[in-house]
């Protein structure tokens, strides 16, 4: 099965830099000339960006367009026999909105998945099979640093709740607190499903939410975002013809799990007690077959967050290397 996840993940990489949008070409014959537009379906809309009038190079070019397609069927053959062969299969409403996220640019210019929806790509990326209690969310979490240099050629062409609704027109934007600032969350009415945009914290800055303006999306400062997003890996998820993320690398997710179990009120001691048991689960499996990923990732914890990680995992019986 981890073979088969290798060569799914090769070809979604490979997809993903030669055809960042899905779609079909369809053409239009207006006043004699043929003009071609690439047509995708949202939701249940379908949608024409125009390419450009008919030239041989752009024919060229639509001609690969349908090597891509077949490309694409073998992709939803390997997801089939990944699925059947036990790794964790995504949920047909999760797949629709992470699609959709895909498809808008989020994890190609700089976004991450983070949270329980990570922890569930990190299990199939070390190929194990972790607790389905431990895998279980409605909440889609993606962080973005701003501080990492994306190549983006221009401003997101709609923003994220015009997006969003193309999956399920019920999506809306959940108010902030001061009516001033833009969402960072978009829920669906009457369902559990939310998306959330984080970004790291900054010392010295105020904690509004800060614009990405390439992705059409405001995202909440958070604390200790940095240290997660420091070190990311390629991901695939397990859905239809598979879905290209960005997710962290699993060892300091894991600490960062450790320490933001620390970090929550009382009133969240369960969402505290699933942060320490994904962590858990995650460093029985790095202990054993990579070891020293979980060295660098402690020797990466800043001070403060070391001493907090070093006495979750001592109230575990837990001991890992501290730093030199």
């Amino acid at each position: 099965m981890q073979t088969l996840y290798a060569e799914l993940l090769d070809q979604l990489r490979a997809a993903e830099a030669e055809t960042p949008i899905g779609g079909s070409f369809v053409s239009k014959e207006i006043n004699g000339r043929t003009y071609w537009y690439l047509q995708r379906s949202e939701g249940t809309t379908k949608r024409q960006i125009y390419v450009g009038a008919e030239t041989p190079e752009l024919l060229a070019q639509i001609g690969k367009s349908k090597e891509t397609r077949t490309d694409d069927a073998v992709r939803r053959e390997l997801v089939a026999m990944i699925a059947a062969g036990g790794m964790h299969r995504e949920s047909a409403a999760m797949s629709t909105v992470l699609r959709v996220l895909a498809d808008a640019g989020v994890f190609r210019n700089g976004g991450v998945l983070i949270g329980t929806q990570a922890f569930s790509c990190l299990a199939n990326v070390l190929g194990v099979a972790f607790e389905s209690d431990s895998s279980r969310t409605a909440d889609i979490d993606v962080a973005h640093d701003p501080t990492v240099a994306v190549v983006a050629k221009r401003r997101a062409e709609n923003d994220m709740l015009e997006r969003l609704r193309t999956s399920d027109a019920k999506f809306f934007a959940v108010p902030e607190l001061d009516a001033r600032h833009p969402s960072t969350s978009f829920k669906v009415r009457g369902r559990d499903l939310r998306v959330d945009f984080l970004t790291p914290a900054r010392s010295g800055t105020k904690r509004k939410p800060y614009l990405l303006a390439h992705l059409g999306v405001a995202a909440q400062p958070l604390e200790g975002l940095d240290y997660l997003l420091r070190e990311t890996i390629d991901a695939a998820v397990i859905a239809g013809s598979g879905i290209y993320v960005r997710v962290p690398d699993p060892a300091r997710f894991a600490l960062h799990k450790l320490w933001v179990a620390t970090q929550r009120p009382a009133s969240e001691s369960a969402k505290s007690r699933k942060d320490v048991r994904q962590a858990e689960q995650l460093l029985d499996v790095l202990a054993e077959d990579r070891p020293d990923d979980i060295a660098r990732a402690h020797k990466a914890l800043r001070p403060a967050m070391a001493r907090r990680v070093n006495a979750r995992l001592k109230s575990l019986g837990r001991a890992l290397h501290t730093r030199d």
